[in-house]
């Protein structure tokens, strides 16, 4: 016959365990670390290649890469996402082909899981 004691501290092991299975199956964790402006800052006007890194901290998934152009008030003029498929710790460049609007001030980029 068991214990209180063994019952409870096997209980105890067996939901650690499956705590540890539910984190080795949640989803990316991304972050931006850098956009780059081709040419620099200076020519966001026209047609233009932004390149955003996004490090993923978490497993292999989808991301969602947000790009906002934003006037000098903080209005956004353009919002592009596009979806890549990240590996578990991976870094990457996302790069936004954009015709950049008249007014522009400043962007934006985020990251998210898909």
């Amino acid at each position: 016959m068991y214990s209180r004691r063994a019952v409870l501290g096997g209980l105890g092991l067996t939901l650690v365990t499956g705590l540890a299975g539910c984190s080795a199956i949640s989803g990316p964790d991304p972050t931006v670390v850098g956009t780059e402006v081709d040419g620099g800052i200076d020519s966001l006007l026209g047609d233009t290649d932004i390149f955003v890194t996004v490090q993923n901290d978490g497993a292999a998934g989808d991301v969602d890469v947000t790009l906002e152009l934003l006037d000098s008030e903080g209005t956004v003029l353009l919002d592009e996402t596009q979806t890549t498929d990240m590996g578990a710790d991976e870094r990457k460049r996302v790069t936004f082909s954009v015709d950049v609007p008249e007014g522009t001030d400043d962007l934006r980029a985020t990251a998210s899981p898909a």
